[in-house]
């Protein structure tokens, strides 16, 4: 099965966006981790695009035009690696081309 799942919130006291923890679940489970932004399409080459999850290196599966949204692309990352179980707060550092995006920050529960 499938389920889908919000990673971020807007904390109104604070008036920011503060990471909601991305629970691994059990070994059998697989947990992808899907970005959408922009600029990622124009790639040389899928393997020019990378990711770190808290300096984890983790797959990246598909990054190119969303397909739905004009402008948008979206980026697959995955399966998350078992080992950031447990992590809470890392940062997501996705580099295209050599170029790194802004950094994010995840929770892994």
């Amino acid at each position: 099965t499938q389920r889908v799942e919000q990673v971020i919130r807007f904390d109104t006291a604070t008036n920011s966006f503060v990471p909601l923890p991305i629970n691994l679940g059990p070994v059998t489970d697989q947990v992808f981790l899907i970005l959408f932004g922009s600029g990622t399409r124009y790639r040389a080459a899928l393997n020019n695009v990378t990711c770190t999850i808290g300096g984890t290196a983790v797959d990246v599966g598909f990054a190119g035009a969303q397909g739905d949204l004009v402008g948008l692309d979206q980026i697959n990352l995955g399966p998350l690696p078992r080992s950031l179980a447990g992590r809470g707060n890392v940062n997501l550092i996705l580099t295209v081309e050599g170029r790194a995006a802004n950094t994010v920050q995840v929770s892994i529960q």
